[in-house]
């Protein structure tokens, strides 16, 4: 009896053990059918469901519709993101203080722009008498011209003496770089919606013939526009609005976005209370000015107070001018470009732990965004490896000579008949 007990207890056992067996080939099979594989590469899968997103993505910004060669096309530059992110991996690119700090610059770029969006964006309206005005602007040609600077301080200036009588062409050879914009009156040429700077965009439209705007600020600095002169399509049809008006609202959105953000970024700069001591304020241009790193952890002179007095010092402002792009740092000529500067590095900071006590960086799709995000670092950063070691013009020749070695020495497979044969969830325009 106690063996037979033990027996029927073995049996069902592996009765048990069959029945998770059965169960787990089924699961895995109706992933597999639920997640086909398109491609292999040493073993890392790109699934369907991976691949979508991005394919879906592609075709909206690209403007393009679903066919098998836009479908390769995706499929085989997921191919060489994968490659070339296993060479970073071998080489240790990764572990490179400057990727790592280009890393954290991309990870916080994107927490900033999932905040703004979920602050800012989401909010936005935007009505059928905008978007129909924006359609006559998408149907005009502008010729413009404009005088620029990087920060408000000289574009004042410009102003002031624009408004006096200074002739434009003088003070476009006076205050421009570019040796072709010296000459030419900072004249861009022909532009239609779309293709400028937005806050640009915007300013330029709402001018009239040979009128002159006030200084406008862009995403590199200040601009003065003058329309020299526009070429209007007066063949407005309600079918070609239809037809555009999903990117006509979301030219809307960008447009209307900038204001907002910029008052939204006033009222964080209000609740902090950002406060200057100019002492401290001296000390940091004399630090950049005589490029003294040597004392950039030693000065605990304070800088800013924000809120109930707490101290930003010195050492503290220079650490974080030190991260600026090159663009960036070009900007500090002043106590006051410097106060403006650090006024944005405090209101980033306030920003981005307030996006992070929202827990935004914990979303499924924010780590996705990531992800890709920090593939374009080391891609970028690869490519620029090969054309600067290559020294060649042609680096479109040097890249697919360095992604085939790469191939060779790989084991890639392509499963074409799942990706001829695998539906589209979603419209492209979405």
């Amino acid at each position: 009896m106690q063996y037979f007990i033990k027996d029927l207890f073995h049996r069902w056992s592996l009765f048990k053990r069959l029945i998770v067996v059965i169960f787990a080939v089924i699961f895995s099979s109706c992933d597999q059918l639920t997640d086909p594989e398109l491609a292999e590469i040493d073993g890392h899968m790109i699934t369907l469901n991976s691949y979508l997103p991005r394919y879906q993505s592609f075709l909206s910004k690209t403007h393009q519709t679903d066919n098998l060669s836009n479908r390769y096309a995706l499929l085989n530059s997921l191919i060489d993101e994968k490659l070339i992110l296993n060479y970073s991996d071998n080489m240790g690119i990764s572990d490179n203080p400057q990727i790592i700090l280009k890393k954290e610059r991309a990870y916080e770029q994107l927490l900033l722009n999932t905040y703004h969006n979920t602050k800012i964006i989401q909010k936005i309206k935007v009505t059928d008498n905008e978007l129909r005005r924006l359609f006559t602007y998408y149907k005009t040609k502008l010729h413009v011209r404009h005088l620029y600077a990087p920060d408000l301080e000289t574009i004042g200036e410009i102003y002031d003496q624009l408004r006096s009588g200074v002739q434009w062409e003088i003070l476009s050879e006076t205050y421009f770089d570019d040796p072709i914009l010296k000459n030419n009156g900072g004249d861009i040429g022909w532009y239609q919606m779309g293709e400028l700077d937005p806050s640009f965009e915007i300013a330029a439209f709402d001018l009239d013939d040979g009128e002159i705007s006030d200084p406008v600020k862009t995403s590199t600095g200040f601009s003065i526009i003058q329309v020299v002169e526009k070429e209007k399509d007066i063949l407005l049809t309600e079918k070609e609005y239809q037809l555009n008006k999903d990117w006509l609202k979301q030219m809307a959105i960008t447009y209307k976005k900038l204001p907002e953000l910029r008052n939204f970024t006033d009222r964080v700069a209000q609740d902090i209370e950002i406060r200057f001591n100019d002492e401290g304020l001296v000390e940091i241009l004399d630090e950049l000015n005589n490029n003294q790193e040597q004392n950039i952890y030693h000065n605990q002179t304070p800088a800013a107070f924000t809120g109930n007095n707490n101290i930003i010092t010195v050492e503290q402002c220079l650490i974080d001018l030190a991260n600026l792009s090159e663009r960036q740092f070009k900007r500090i000529r002043s106590i006051k470009t410097l106060k403006s500067v650090l006024s944005g590095l405090l209101v980033r900071k306030k920003m981005i732990n307030d996006a992070e006590n929202l827990d935004l960086h914990k979303t499924n799709m924010f780590q996705e965004n990531l992800k890709q995000e920090y593939t374009s670092v080391i891609l970028k950063e690869v490519m620029s490896d090969i054309i600067l070691d290559s020294g060649s013009v042609n680096w479109k020749n040097e890249y697919f000579k360095f992604r085939n070695g790469l191939a060779a020495q790989s084991k890639i497979s392509i499963d074409s008949t799942q990706v001829k044969s695998f539906p589209m969830v979603m419209e492209a325009s979405l």
